[in-house]
Order: structure tokens, then C-alpha cells, then sequence
């Protein structure tokens, strides 16, 4: 019964509905303290679902001390850190993932994520170089892409992009990974149709705009590229490292 209760949460969640999913778990366990590891773990998850995440920091470290040696525990400690903008605590927690099941397909890349958060851009590196080892993927490959052009490596990057897309042709972090390293190889024009194409699939992130207009700026579209410079402005005032590119772009303009 526990499982289907669990399974049947899961399934609300994924549906956009986390007042089901809640109603559900409060039905089998009314005191949430008291319910299992995994029952705790589906509660957190609904409560990031909710933007209330300090609970699910909380619901989560306690299945963690139900359940040490829990790998999706520490996983998805380490998305809910992430998702909250505590990257050194997501590498923690991470880490920890790690040393229980090193060779989990996803463990190096968010890892790599992390470090590349925490603009370790050396260690992002290795860890992506770890993760194609373990279990070659588009993600991995894209973390390996990121990793590079933070250091400068455009051409390595775009040839890293490239393979993560021959892994998946259609994923979208691929694919903007491709666009961001022609970006540092001066080719803003094929960039550009990269990320048009992006935003025409219904791809909606800050990132994505912001280099949509890098890309405009570097082409001499400058109206354009103030435009969408400020639609992000308006749209993400809370992220402030964007921000202060934003900014650097207005000086610019």
C-alpha cells in the first residue's frame, strides 16, 4: 500500500499538481516526521514544487538520517541545493552520493554542474572527463563543453558540444552549448540561429535569452540587443550574477 501511495504522489507531482500529491502522503502518514525515508523524500519534493524550500531541505536531510546510504537521498539533497542557489552544499551532498555509488550515470556530471557553479572550472572539467568515462552521454559531454569554454577553450568546447549532440541531436543544453562556444569563436551569426531556433521550440530560460542578445549585440543589432537586454532585466531581477552582465551590457549600448 506504502508503494502505491508513494507511486501515485509521484504521479501527481509529475503532473503538476503537488496539493495532490500532498493530500496523498498526509493520508498515509499525518505526521511526516514519522513516515519513512522515502515518504520524507516525496514530501520535499512536493515542497520545492510549493518554492518552500527550506522544508524540503529539512524533509530531505531527515530521510537522509532514516536512510544514510541512500543514493537518491543525497541526490536529490543535492537538486533541491541547487535549485535554492546553495552550490557548495549541492557538491556536499553530491560527494556524498558519490562515495556510495561513484559509477551512478548522473553522479559525475551533477557534480561537474557544481563545480562549474562554484566557478571550479578545472575540477568541472574533470568531473565531466569522469562522467564520459563511466557512461558517455549528451549531458555529460555538455558538462565537458561548459567546463571548457569557462576556460577559454572555444574550439574544444564546441568540439565537446558536438559529440554531446551526436549523442542526442535534439537536446536543447546541447544545442546551447554549441551556440555559447561559436559565440567565443566569433561566429555570433551561426550562434544566433541556434539560439533563435531554441526560443522557437519553446525553450524559456534566462540564459538562453540573455545570449540571444549577446549574439544581436555582437551582429550590430544594437536596438535589438538592448531590447532583449532589458526583457530579461524585467523578467529575472532575482539572479544576480545575470544581472550584473546585464548591467555591463547596458554600459555598453
Amino acid at each position: 500500500m506504502s508503494d502505491e501511495i508513494l507511486s501515485q504522489a509521484e504521479f501527481s507531482l509529475k503532473n503538476s499538481d503537488p496539493s495532490g500529491a500532498e493530500r496523498l502522503l498526509n493520508q498515509q502518514w499525518p505526521d511526516i516526521s514519522r513516515a519513512p525515508g522515502d515518504a520524507q523524500h516525496a514530501m520535499a519534493m512536493v515542497r520545492m514544487a510549493q518554492g518552500r524550500g527550506d522544508e524540503a531541505e529539512r524533509l530531505i536531510r531527515a530521510a537522509i538520517q532514516a536512510e544514510p546510504n541512500s543514493l537518491r537521498h543525497h541526490i536529490g539533497l543535492g537538486h533541491i541545493l541547487t535549485e535554492v542557489g546553495n552550490h557548495a552544499g549541492a557538491l556536499e551532498a553530491y560527494t556524498s552520493a558519490s562515495k556510495i555509488d561513484p559509477k551512478w550515470p548522473g553522479i559525475s556530471v551533477a557534480l561537474s554542474q557544481a563545480f562549474f557553479s562554484l566557478e571550479r572550472f578545472n575540477d568541472a572539467e574533470r568531473a565531466a572527463r569522469q562522467g564520459i568515462a563511466n557512461a558517455p552521454s549528451s549531458g555529460a559531454y555538455e558538462a565537458l563543453s561548459n567546463a571548457l569554454r569557462a576556460q577559454g577553450k572555444g574550439q574544444d568546447a564546441l568540439t565537446a558540444a558536438e559529440e554531446a549532440l551526436r549523442a542526442d541531436w535534439q537536446d536543447p543544453n546541447a544545442q546551447h552549448a554549441r551556440a555559447a562556444a561559436l559565440m567565443q569563436l566569433n561566429r555570433p551569426q551561426e550562434a544566433l540561429a541556434i539560439f533563435d531556433e531554441l526560443v522557437q521550440r519553446g525553450i524559456d530560460l534566462p540564459i538562453l535569452h540573455f545570449n540571444r542578445a549577446a549574439a544581436l549585440e555582437a551582429l550590430g543589432r544594437k536596438a535589438d540587443a538592448r531590447n532583449l537586454y532589458e526583457d530579461v532585466a524585467r523578467r529575472w531581477p532575482n539572479l544576480p550574477n545575470l544581472m550584473a552582465s546585464v548591467a555591463a551590457a547596458r554600459k555598453r549600448l
